[in-house]
């Protein structure tokens, strides 16, 4: 059975609280609502989509509207009519027309106007609405006190025997009672959705217990049998300890609702009982009073929710947090509704239907039958000659996968949806290492015997429907395909071992930017930049042509079936391609400023950056209002304050420093094509003799580095090989201090440890390595058995850089020695464990790279070298002399600055520079309060952080409105000198007594009162004075 509601709810987003009860209730098909009283689209009731119609007029009244259930199919229906109507085609055991109409009491409706409203309507339908029949049944009329019909519902002759109304008893605080219109037919299409495994709820540890793979039962079976013997291990320790959703649709959530709301409703109820029962002006009275209480509680409840959710969007929760947050408080939701689809002239509404619709368009979009018949003849021919997969199995990349390739894929995969298997990556990464490893034997079976199974050639389809697109046209959703994990995975390490072979041998495009780590579309507009700019400057034409790849990624053989709701497609072949796919503190706000606008602004800036400043200067006002908002500061406010005020620099400086930053990481990959980028002479001389013209992306960061005196500063190259995917480095290293804290554990006891440790491994050479970083020096030592090196940094490098050019210096000396064990100390853990972990990590450390390379290279004429960790300061005498050594250090290498250290050195810089600039705004009202650019922490509250920006900053309501009304500059009548804030705070004679009171003297400094912590009583001061309300 199907539902029908149709209310006239008195003003929709007042009652939203009462639609979600109404849905929780009777779980509508769709629900038609009159006098919605709204204005605009931006409403929005989980699970349901909502197709409106306002009232034109000058206040919000009136209107219309129909809320669809996501789950069943509808489309919306064009009506021309000046009647307040609205209507859909919503599919029950077929499509039905739903209308939900409006007849305002006062209006003269002709017969002619309702003849052809209901005209437009196919039939069957059903017309619901508040029409002012004034009959009694469903409406309870206020002044009277009596009860009256003025909701109908109109049907067609055929629907009438399959329906059945009713009316509901209670108003929820409308004057009208809903009506109910039951379907009594078979309905198809039903509420529930297909479970799913709660992951966060998961018992990680029983599943681990479970899922135990033997890889005997692999070996001995076919791939076809291991692979169903290992989804059904996986799936069942799964179903043992993973809950799993309900399949019921979740209810509308009133999260504000508790316990004096669920009491006060229970009493207006229980009162509205009453009055039904007898109906005397006591009764209706009571029944008020007991309402308006209800509401008031309602509101309150509503207000203090809304508030405690608001400030939970702090700059302490994770970004994900945050997101989840905003789009909650924006009404953003996630649902996608299923439309009626019209397919080759005809209307398709059934779940199978409509699946089956999408399926077959997007088979055929994918058919080779697309192609031209030249290239159509050169596939088939192609694809007639097999391939020779033994004709050289001695490649390296042909072997076996290795344990380090597995965790190293999985390391980087997230969790995704799981495919027609129901296994996710959670489930593999809780597998025991055993069982991991008999997956492993698994895959190399299938690498080993080229076969692929068949379940892993399915996928499930997920259809979305792209922005701005016409739902009713199959052809208008995208495609998200929805693959195994578990084959997934080894699609990802057979990727890698392509990629690193494709890059090794250079097969790749140097301009090819796409699906390249390292590089980004950014680079290919730099050379249509850098194109142009000559092109302008030699007066000559050039030609640029974009394509635009028309479903560029249907193009792969697999089965696939289409998921709407619960319903799937029958297969379809894809011959070709894979388908695709506000905060209460003034930190969480810039925090969302910076991800949703300024990451906007700053995406192309390295080349936008080129434009004229008149151009550039349009952009400006966009980042200062955003700042304004952010800090609360008023309207008149300095933008320089506003800068450092919101420790947020103009957008020139971030064009500049960004610019930078690109450069640099050119620099840093020798294999990017503008790497040794260089004008040639005569456009050199051309660019400079012509002033006029814009410079080259590249002579424009020459400047840049000229004013920042970097011309001599190089970025370290990252290694022009890197290791294959067969080949990743396995490094240990030995702790023997692991079960020691150190804050627990006396010198003496390491100093024990270590001799102990010092005899098992007397064979082996010791070395100390050491790296030291001050203010402004940074550099690293090594100590030897009978020589001790030491040499200095640049100052920008980090204390790792420091750290790991110690140890790389190490194995550069030990490949000169004769003899072969070595052990080398260290006291940085972090470079231990990036050398341990360097599969895990996507950026690598040059020199980590460095390291491993020399390490392998040493270890191929068989030295035979440890890495062990010791703890520092604690007498162990080679780490002392190391740390000794490297703070003694003055000899200076010739060493560059790798790009994560120069990204952190040109952010210092920029704000040195920044710093400068700020340092000439001594006429600037924050400068007296605020000397030095630097982030100060907010206040606990909005409001109290709002104000005491604008007391900073020196512009307040009351000071500075009249530059925005034209007024008189407001005087002080007893000092006859123009009203500031300072002036308020520090000078003024009329409030000496309030500030002996608060601020215990009269000479008051505004950086005490206003500074990185303020007064304690600077609120209570300004309130004594009465000019609290007026900031």
């Amino acid at each position: 059975m199907a539902t029908f509601i149709s209310w006239n709810c008195r003003g929709f987003m007042s009652k939203s609280s009462e639609v979600k009860d109404i849905i929780n209730k009777h779980h509508p098909a769709c629900i038609a609502v009159q006098e919605t009283y709204l204005k605009t689209d931006k409403h929005y009731i989980r699970n349901y989509q909502i197709f409106s119609k306002h009232h034109n007029s000058d206040r919000a009244s009136g209107g219309v509207a129909i809320l669809a259930a996501n789950y069943i199919p509808s489309m919306p229906l064009t009506l021309n009519t000046n009647l307040q109507a609205v209507a859909i085609r919503i599919q029950m055991q077929s499509l039905v027309t739903v209308c939900s109409l409006y007849l305002p009491p006062n209006d003269r409706v002709s017969r002619t106007d309702l003849n052809n409203l209901i005209s437009q309507l196919p039939s069957p339908f059903i017309i619901l609405g508040d029409l002012n029949g004034h009959n009694e049944k469903t409406h309870f009329h206020l002044p009277t006190r009596t009860f009256h019909s003025v909701d109908l519902a109109i049907c067609s002759p055929f629907l009438l025997p399959f329906f059945s109304l009713t009316v509901d008893n209670d108003l929820y605080n409308s004057d009208h009672f809903p009506l109910i219109i039951t379907d009594n037919r078979h309905n198809p299409t039903n509420s529930y959705r297909p479970s799913k495994y709660v992951l966060n709820a998961a018992n990680w540890q029983k599943f681990t217990s479970l899922a135990n793979i033997n890889s005997e039962t692999i070996k001995s079976s076919s791939i076809e049998q291991a692979l169903s013997y290992i989804v059904k291990t996986i799936i069942e320790a799964a179903d043992s300890s993973i809950p799993k959703t309900s399949g019921k649709r979740r209810k509308q959530n009133k999260p504000w609702w508790n316990a004096d709301c669920q009491q006060a409703y229970k009493i207006q109820r229980k009162a509205w009982g009453i009055f039904r029962r007898y109906s005397t002006t006591q009764n209706f009275i009571n029944f008020k009073k007991s309402r308006a209480e209800s509401r008031k509680i309602q509101r309150r409840s509503h207000r203090a929710s809304w508030r405690k959710f608001i400030s939970g969007i702090t700059s302490t929760i994770s970004s994900r947090q945050m997101w989840t947050k905003v789009k909650k408080a924006s009404g953003v939701s996630n649902s996608n509704a299923i439309s009626v689809l019209i397919h080759n002239g005809q209307t398709i509404s059934s779940l199978k239907g409509i699946a089956d619709s999408i399926a077959s368009t997007l088979a055929s979009t994918c058919s080779s039958q697309n192609y031209p018949r030249q290239i159509l003849n050169n596939k088939i021919n192609a694809e007639k000659q097999k391939l020779n997969f033994n004709s050289r199995t001695n490649i390296s990349y042909n072997g076996s996968f290795s344990f380090l390739e597995f965790q190293s894929c999985l390391a980087s995969v997230h969790d995704s949806s799981p495919g027609p298997d129901s296994i996710t990556y959670s489930m593999i990464n809780h597998l025991t290492t055993e069982s991991q490893n008999a997956l492993l034997h698994f895959y190399n079976h299938i690498w080993q015997e080229q076969y692929f199974p068949i379940l892993w050639q399915q996928a499930i389809i997920i259809p979305l429907l792209k922005p701005g697109k016409d739902p009713k046209n199959p052809s208008n959703y995208c495609p998200i395909a929805l693959t195994c994990c578990l084959c997934k995975l080894l699609e990802g390490m057979i990727n890698r071992r392509l990629v690193h072979y494709l890059e090794a041998n250079k097969y790749l495009h140097p301009f090819q930017s796409g699906f390249r780590k390292g590089r980004s579309t950014i680079d290919n507009l730099l050379a249509l930049e850098t194109d142009i700019r000559l092109s302008f400057l030699q007066r000559k034409h050039l030609v640029a042509i974009f394509f635009d790849i028309e479903k560029a990624y249907d193009r792969t053989w697999r089965k696939f079936r289409v998921k709407v709701e619960s319903e799937f497609s029958d297969f379809f072949i894809q011959e070709e391609g894979v388908p695709q796919a506000w905060g209460a503190d003034r930190d969480s706000m810039l925090k969302i400023y910076r991800a949703t606008v300024l990451s906007k602004l700053e995406y192309g800036c390295t080349i936008y950056g080129s434009a004229r400043k008149s151009v550039l200067q349009k952009l400006d006002p966009v980042h200062h209002t955003a700042l304004r908002l952010c800090s609360g500061a008023f309207r008149t406010s300095p933008v320089k304050s506003l800068y450092v005020d919101c420790y947020e620099p103009a957008l020139e400086l971030k064009r500049q420093m960004l610019s930078l930053r690109y450069y640099f990481k050119i620099q840093s990959n020798s294999n990017h094509p503008f790497h040794d980028f260089k004008l040639r002479p005569f456009l050199l001389r051309l660019q400079n003799a012509r002033k006029s013209f814009i410079p080259v992306f590249f002579t424009r960061v020459h400047d840049i580095l000229s004013d920042l005196n970097l011309l001599y500063l190089h970025v370290t190259p990252h290694p022009k090989t890197t290791f294959p995917p067969w080949g990743i480095p396995v490094v240990q290293f030995l702790n023997p201090f692991k079960t020691f804290i150190k804050s627990d554990t006396a010198d003496i006891v390491y100093q024990q440890i270590f001799i102990e440790h010092r005899q098992e491994y007397n064979d082996f050479i010791a070395i100390y390595t050491d790296g030291s970083k001050s203010a402004d020096h940074v550099s690293f030592a090594v100590v030897f058995p009978n020589t001790t090196l030491s040499f200095k940094l640049h100052s920008s490098c980090s204390v790792f850089t420091a750290e790991i050019a110690a140890v790389l210096l190490a194995l550069e000396q030990i490949s000169d020695f004769l003899e072969r064990k070595f052990i080398i100390y260290t006291d940085s853990l972090s470079v231990l464990e990036s050398l341990k972990s360097f599969y895990i990590h996507s950026h690598h450390h040059p020199l980590v790279l460095n390291v491993l390379h020399l390490l392998n290279k040493l270890a191929s004429r068989d030295f035979n070298i440890l890495l062990c960790w010791v703890p520092s300061h604690v007498g162990i005498v080679g780490n002392e002399e190391a740390d000794k050594a490297a703070k003694l250090a003055s000899t200076q290498t010739n060493s560059t600055v790798p790009l994560t250290d120069f990204k952190k050195y040109t952010t210092v810089l920029f704000y040195s520079n920044w710093q400068r600039q700020w340092d000439t705004e001594t006429d600037n009202k924050l400068h007296s309060v605020k000397p030095h650019v630097q982030p100060w922490p907010s206040l606990t509250t909005r409001k109290g952080d709002t104000l005491l920006t604008r007391l900073r900053v020196g512009h307040t309501r009351y000071t500075h409105r009249h530059l925005l009304f034209g007024e008189q500059t407001p005087m002080c009548s007893q000092c006859n000198c123009s009203m500031s804030v300072k002036h308020i705070l520090s000078e003024c004679p009329n409030f000496n007594s309030q500030r002996l009171k608060f601020f215990k003297t009269n000479s008051v400094d505004l950086s005490l009162l206003l500074g990185k912590a303020p007064h304690v009583n600077l609120f209570a001061f300004l309130r004594s004075i009465g000019f609290y309300p007026h900031i």
